[in-house]
């Protein structure tokens, strides 16, 4: 058989893997870039809950706005922003981070995350004395 009567028996199908990994691997790419981002987000969150809830537990406790802060800290981490209320028989604290993309694609992008937590104060705290 000559040559090119046996490409055209095999339907010259020659190159095609190289052309569909050159168009699947970009998005590939994306989706894990995407899964990577979406795993440290949802981390950081657990991480934030975590942070506020104790820093509640503390005031409730009766520690002071600083003892409270610190503990926020030590497990949330050195860069959040931390908001301490309340009043009467509650207290209630807001733990904030921003994350932000490396570079990429998605360089520069930024999303801010937030948890808060509500705690009531111990009972022997309360100027009443009673729960």
């Amino acid at each position: 058989m000559p040559r090119s009567a046996r490409s055209s028996l095999l339907g010259d199908d020659r190159g095609s893997a190289t052309a569909e990994t050159a168009i699947v691997l970009p998005v590939v790419v994306v989706m894990v870039m995407v899964l990577l981002l979406t795993g440290v987000g949802l981390g950081s969150q657990v991480r934030l809950e975590s942070a506020a809830r104790g820093a509640a537990r503390e005031l409730a406790r009766g520690e002071d706005s600083a003892a409270a802060v610190e503990v926020a800290r030590r497990i949330g981490g050195e860069d959040l922003q931390i908001s301490i209320s309340g009043s009467g028989e509650w207290v209630r604290v807001e733990v904030r981070r921003t994350l932000e993309a490396p570079t990429g694609p998605l360089s520069g992008a930024g999303w801010t995350l937030s948890a808060d937590a509500e705690a009531r104060r111990e009972p022997q705290l309360l100027e009443s004395g009673a729960p």
